[in-house]
């Protein structure tokens, strides 16, 4: 029977990298069953477990670093997109559910408190990480909301529709900075204009010759 939950937990577990550990004392099968649902409805998962057998369960998936959270009746609560979320989540259900006691949690092999867990619970969740890049980057908020949503490669293809939109419209500024230049290389080069004084026929310079006769 013993190997048999073991072996349940490890199926569980397995290829699971973060978590969270909470005490569930004090907490009846009804209102842990409705904090199962609430965190479901969320993708996050919560299992109360028998702490011993699910040491040795983490031990063989090399999640040792967690074991250290067990103590007294516990839940271990995973999945959704990452820790932060974990935590986002199980600290709102904390105000109400009061008997809720948030350990810490697990990640990266990194062992957190609870007053870590906590504080990452108030750290921006995924999207909105990915919305304050792409609107810093961008500076188009109604483009911001549709990407953050938007899976990988269709936020790569967005931007890089962004890009290509933008390189023709800077061509005819590039071409009209030009033309200004080629009118004052064709000013430099050219020679002096027709009509000048210099080459107006009929104005030879005045003979000194009549002056000196007559002084003679």
């Amino acid at each position: 029977m013993k190997e048999m939950i073991v072996a349940e937990y490890e199926k569980r577990f397995r290829g699971v990298s973060e978590m969270a550990v909470v005490g569930t004392s004090g907490i009846d099968v009804v209102r842990m069953t409705v904090l199962r649902h609430t965190l479901r409805a969320k993708g996050i998962q919560a299992m109360v477990v028998k702490n011993r057998l699910c040491r040795r369960a983490l031990g063989a998936l090399g999640l040792e670093g967690a074991t250290a959270l067990l103590r007294g009746p516990s839940a271990l609560v995973w999945g959704g997109s990452g820790l932060v979320e974990i935590a986002k989540t199980i600290v709102q259900e904390a105000r109400t559910l009061t008997e809720l006691q948030i350990r810490g949690g697990y990640s990266a092999g990194q062992v957190l408190s609870g007053a870590e867990l906590d504080a990452l619970a108030k750290l921006p969740g995924r999207e909105e990480l990915i919305a304050q890049v792409i609107g810093k980057v961008l500076g188009q908020a109604g483009r911001v909301v549709a990407l953050a949503t938007a899976p990988a490669g269709r936020l790569l293809g967005q931007v890089r529709e962004l890009q290509e939109r933008a390189a023709p419209a800077a061509e005819p500024e590039a071409r009209a900075a030009d033309e200004p230049a080629k009118e004052e290389t064709g000013k430099a080069g050219g020679t002096e204009p027709p009509g000048s004084a210099a080459d107006a026929p009929g104005q030879d310079k005045p003979s000194d010759t009549g002056t000196e006769s007559s002084k003679q």
